[in-house]
This record gives C-alpha cells, sequence and structure tokens, in this order.
C-alpha cells in the first residue's frame, strides 16, 4: 500500500511537474515578445519579493506534516484534528503578517528598480500576485498539509496540473487580444484560486471527521521555529540572486533580472521535475521512520538515491549541453539585451546538479523532522551564499552572484550526505559519494562529446528538439549502462520494486 501511495505521488508529481515547465517555458516568451524584457525583468523580481515575504508561513506547514506522520500512522483522529486546529491558527495568523507586508512591498518597490517602469502598473502587479498566496494562508494550506502528510499529494498535484493548463491557455487568448499585462495575471491568478474549491471538496468527502475548530494542540508544532529557519535559508541560498541583482545593478537592473529569469525556467523545469521524485516519497519515509522500521529504510533508501542518481546525472548531460542552444532560440527575435552567455550556461548546469544532488538525504532529514539538529548548516550555508555574491557582484555581475549560489550549494550537498550518513542511515554516506562520482566523469566526458558534436547556435525549435532528442537518448543509454555495470543487483532490485508496484496497479 506504502508503495503504491508513493508511486501515485510521484507520478502525478511527474505530471505537474511536466505541465509547469511546458506552462513556464511557453508562457513567459508570449509576455517577452508582447511587453518586453523589463516587465518579464519586474514580473520575475516581484515574485521573488513575494517569497521572501512568504516567510510569514513561519514553518507552519512543514511542522505540521511532520506533527502528523505519527498520529495518521496510528489512526489517532482526536490528535490529528488538534494538530489541524493548531495549524489553522498559525496560518491565519501569518496571512494577516503577509498581508501587512505586501502592502510595505507596494509602497518600496517602485523606489528599487529606479522608476524603469509605470508605477501604478508595477504596485497593481505586486496585489495581483500576492493574490494566490494570501488564499493558500486563509483557505487552502491547512487541507494541503492533510493530503501531503496522508500520502494524498497526489490530489492537489492534479487539480494543480488542470489549473496550471487552464491558466496558460487563458493567458495566451488574452495576450493575442491585446490585454495588459496586468488583466493576464490577474485572470491568471483568480484561476489559481479555483483549486481551493476542489481540494477542499475531496478533502471533506475524503475525511468526514475533519474538524478544524477542534482544542487546539500548538506544542505539536514544535518543529516550526526550526523549520522556519531553514525557510529562511532555504529563501536566501535560492531566491536571493534576483534581489541582488535588482539592487546592486542600477538602472540596467530589470534587463539582467529578465536573462537570469529565462535561464532559470530551464533550472526551475528541472529542479521541479527532480522534486516531483522526492515529494512522493517524504511522507512515505516518514510513516517507515515513525514506525522504527530501519532495515525497511535502509533497502528503500539506496534503491531510490540509485534510481534518483541516474534520472539527476541524464538530466545534468542534456542540460550540460543543450541549455545554451536553447537560449539563443527562445530569444532569437529579443535585442535589448545579450541572452547567450556561455558563462552562464555552465554557471547553471553546476548549480543545478549542486541543489540536486542532495535531495536523497535532504528528504530522509526531511521526514525524520530533523530541522533543528541541521540549522548551524542550513545557517552556514546562507552566509557562504551571502558573502561571496555580495563580493563578486559587483565585479563580475550576474556571474558572480551564481559563484555564490555554487559554492554554497556545493557545501551543504557534501554536509547532507554526511549528516545522513552519521545520524540517519548509517553506512551510506561511502556509497552515495562513490555514486556521484562515478556518474559525474560519465556526465563530464558526456558533456565535452555533445557540445563538440551538437551545434552551440540553432534557429528553431525543430532542430533543437531534433538533437535533445538524439542527446537524451544517448545520455540515457551511457548513464544507465554505467550504473547497471557497477551495481547490478541494485539494478536488479530496483526493476523488481518497480515491477511490484505496476502489477498492483
Amino acid at each position: 500500500m506504502r508503495s503504491k501511495l508513493a508511486f501515485k505521488n510521484m507520478t502525478a508529481n511527474l505530471l505537474l511537474q511536466v505541465i509547469v515547465f511546458l506552462s513556464g517555458i511557453i508562457l513567459p516568451r508570449f509576455i517577452l515578445e508582447a511587453y518586453g524584457s523589463s516587465v518579464n525583468g519586474m514580473i520575475t523580481s516581484v515574485n521573488q519579493f513575494l517569497t521572501y515575504l512568504g516567510l510569514a508561513e513561519a514553518g507552519v506547514g512543514t511542522a505540521t506534516v511532520v506533527a502528523l506522520y505519527n498520529p495518521l500512522a496510528l489512526k489517532r483522529t482526536d490528535e490529528v484534528n488538534s494538530i489541524l486546529s493548531a495549524s489553522r491558527r498559525f496560518y491565519n495568523r501569518s496571512g494577516m503578517l503577509f498581508l501587512g507586508l505586501v502592502l510595505v512591498l507596494v509602497y518600496v518597490y517602485p523606489f528599487l528598480i529606479s522608476q524603469q517602469l509605470d508605477n501604478g502598473l508595477v504596485r497593481g502587479m505586486i496585489l495581483v500576485l500576492a493574490g494566490s498566496t494570501l488564499v493558500d494562508y486563509f483557505f487552502l494550506g491547512k487541507y494541503r498539509v492533510l493530503l501531503t502528510a496522508n500520502q494524498e499529494g497526489y490530489v492537489v498535484a492534479l487539480i494543480q496540473s488542470a489549473g496550471t493548463v487552464v491558466n496558460m491557455v487563458v493567458s495566451i487568448l488574452l495576450i493575442y487580444m491585446g490585454s495588459s499585462v496586468l488583466v493576464v495575471k490577474a485572470v491568471a491568478t483568480g484561476v489559481y484560486m479555483l483549486r481551493l474549491f476542489l481540494v477542499k471538496a475531496y478533502a471533506k468527502r475524503r475525511y468526514p471527521q475533519l474538524d478544524f475548530h477542534a482544542e487546539p494542540k500548538e506544542n505539536a508544532l514544535k518543529q516550526k521555529n526550526a523549520a522556519l529557519l531553514h525557510q529562511v535559508v532555504s529563501i536566501i541560498v535560492n531566491n536571493t540572486d534576483t534581489a541582488i541583482l535588482t539592487v546592486c545593478l542600477g538602472s540596467r537592473s530589470l534587463l539582467e533580472v529578465s536573462v537570469y529569469g529565462t535561464y532559470m525556467l530551464v533550472v526551475n523545469a528541472v529542479n521541479q521535475l527532480m522534486t516531483s521524485f522526492s515529494n512522493g516519497l517524504t511522507a512515505g519515509f516518514g510513516e517507515v521512520i515513525a514506525k522504527g522500521e530501519d532495515e525497511v529504510l535502509k533497502k528503500s533508501y539506496s534503491s531510490y538515491e540509485y534510481m534518483y542518481m541516474v534520472i539527476l546525472f541524464i538530466v545534468i548531460a542534456c542540460m550540460g549541453v543543450l541549455i545554451l542552444p536553447f537560449i539563443k532560440v527562445y530569444t532569437i527575435n529579443l535585442k535589448d539585451v545579450e541572452y547567450v552567455r556561455p558563462v552562464l550556461g555552465a554557471l547553471f548546469t553546476l548549480i543545478v546538479l549542486m541543489q540536486n544532488v542532495r535531495i536523497p538525504g535532504l528528504t530522509i532529514i526531511c521526514a525524520a523532522g530533523h530541522y533543528k539538529e541541521t540549522r548551524r548548516q542550513a545557517i552556514l550555508e546562507a552566509i557562504i551564499h551571502l558573502v561571496v555574491s555580495l563580493s563578486f557582484v559587483w565585479k563580475f555581475g550576474m556571474a558572480g552572484v551564481l559563484a555564490g549560489a555554487v559554492c554554497s550549494y556545493g557545501y551543504r550537498s557534501c554536509d547532507i550526505v554526511l549528516y545522513n550518513n552519521k545520524y540517519l542511515i548509517k553506512g551510506s554516506g561511502k556509497m552515495s559519494f562513490i555514486r556521484i562520482f562515478r556518474n559525474g566523469v560519465a556526465v563530464g566526458v558526456l558533456i565535452c562529446l555533445g557540445i563538440f558534436i551538437i551545434p552551440q547556435e540553432m534557429t528553431s525549435f525543430i532542430s533543437w528538439f531534433f538533437y535533445a532528442a538524439g542527446m537524451g537518448s544517448a545520455a540515457v543509454v551511457i548513464i544507465v549502462a554505467v550504473n547497471y555495470l557497477a551495481e547490478p543487483q541494485e539494478f536488479k532490485e530496483l526493476l523488481v520494486r518497480v515491477k511490484g508496484i505496476l502489477g498492483k496497479r
């Protein structure tokens, strides 16, 4: 049953990430061509600042999911309701705080971009983009954490997939009709909000015993402060680049942010794809840990990491070769700023590797709720990122900021493997580093050969897709072969596990 739910979550999350990827690639292209790089840069920048304000959530969601693992596994309904009641109260407080911070941003943000766009447009965009987060705080969050903790995150993922498709279609139609960018984003936000009703209806039917007004058990969310710290670190490490570029690069900041945002379309797509393989498994690992099934945890983790590394390094090989040709074709009609920069292509590829190679270990840390225990490492990661980025941005611009990301991700990824080995799955570290090394060597060879064979200057997506298919096929064959030859027994066990899951369907 646990494997079947994990498969459902992985499949639904994978579908969601594919749809989000397509929307994230297609829609910004229409916005770039219809409204220009400055408007695109403004939207990217505002979204990042709203992410900072999302700290108002104060770790409630993460702490609630962790707190729910044990009572859900043991079917203690009263305790579940008490935890959800506490979560509802915290979400409401967070929503009010977020709203206040958004109003401050509405006033302050136009001064940060040196009047590069009309103030009314900028302020209206902030309010529109903040709308979906407010709905999450006041209405949706409490249902989402319940479904996630009970391994039913696939329901939210499927509903969000449908909403993303409708959102993209409606937005493109409005752009073709000549609507303003503010109208386009307002309608998109409205469509996004509709998912609330579907998620709420499912949760009420699936859990008729739900009571969000039970006596709140606020001490159950004892991990929320530690989780908040990790959220702060995550935002600093993953979202500070845009803020640094916006503040430090003066009158050209929005153009540079547009370049950064365009590369991030690829980065986010890859990250979302890889995260889909962990989001569906965290709750399952949380149940295993809650029940103390150590041997099951060790074997399941090994299979998960093995599979994850194969997929990750196939993706990295393709990204390293194909990112610059993609950017060239994607921005072929844009002349207001140079988008194709080889140094950026290499740095973004390295960042994606450093970000994602930690995911298997991080999945276990999250499932175990070890937020308090890993605070110092997380703080050090943020410090490294800020110090290096701010030291280099003035001389090297965007490349200097990305160097900060590479350094911080590199440190933290190594630390997570070592922490997992010492405290959670003892003896796993050596094999993790071996898997990273052998796949890294194979990918290095693939990228060198790929860049030599595949043209880095293309003029159509048809050509790009043709070469991408060839590169993808070569990467799959070589990476799978390398890992099969290195660990044939692990490969066979993974196949048996997958067949067993599919056979139960």
